[in-house]
């Protein structure tokens, strides 16, 4: 759900509750049943939202996490074959010079 999606709902939300709330003052109580449905389904549409966009952020956060990790694992990998390189080069360096 984008923010205008966002904002487009709630003022429908907006909307609806002032239709209700005129009715009320007007003593015709036969459409607010209806128009309260259409409100608690749009409550429920917003809610659902929500929790889809959390539940999102947190599987993000989740792989920006395993990914640091991955990273810095790699990253200990690559010291260690630099330094066992740098050992084998110096080796061949010595050896050859002993020739």
């Amino acid at each position: 759900m984008t923010i205008n999606d966002f904002n487009s709902d709630l003022n429908l939300l907006e909307n609806l509750s002032k239709k209700i709330s005129d009715l009320l003052y007007n003593n015709e109580f036969s459409r607010i049943t209806e128009i309260d449905k259409q409100r608690k389904a749009l409550i429920k549409k917003i809610k659902e939202s929500h929790i889809r966009n959390i539940q999102i952020k947190t599987r993000i956060a989740k792989l920006s996490e395993n990914n640091l990790i991955m990273i810095n694992s790699v990253e200990k990998k690559i010291q260690k074959l630099s330094k066992t390189q740098n050992k084998f080069m110096k080796r061949i360096k010595a050896y050859s010079l002993n020739k």
